[in-house]
């Protein structure tokens, strides 16, 4: 992780422009849209996957997925700023099992 500068995201303009005068699930799908294609980016989960040692909190170093402590969802609607979905801090390594148990 040396010398290595995690990417700033930034919503597509289409995605910033839907947060005006469109409905929550509109909003919903285009910022998990454009939030998925950044956290699917190799040096993204690459830099997610060694911070967090290659594993889940429950140990598992299987099936291992990139998730967002703060989720899309309070972000789209308001709850949480969009500014700051997906940076290290609101990023974590899961495994499948776990990721698949949460609650909504």
């Amino acid at each position: 992780m040396e010398n290595y500068t995690f990417p700033l995201w930034k919503p597509h303009a289409k995605t910033e422009s839907l947060f005006s005068n469109t409905s929550e699930k509109i909003r919903y799908k285009a910022l998990r849209n454009s939030s998925s294609a950044f956290i699917k980016r190799k040096d993204v989960r690459e830099y997610i996957f060694k911070r967090d040692g290659y594993k889940c909190s429950c140990g598992s170093t299987s099936n291992l997925e990139i998730d967002h402590i703060n989720s899309v969802y309070s972000a789209s609607r308001g709850k949480y700023p969009i500014k700051l979905l997906n940076t290290p801090d609101n990023l974590i390594t899961i495994c499948k099992h776990c990721n698949s148990s949460k609650r909504p």
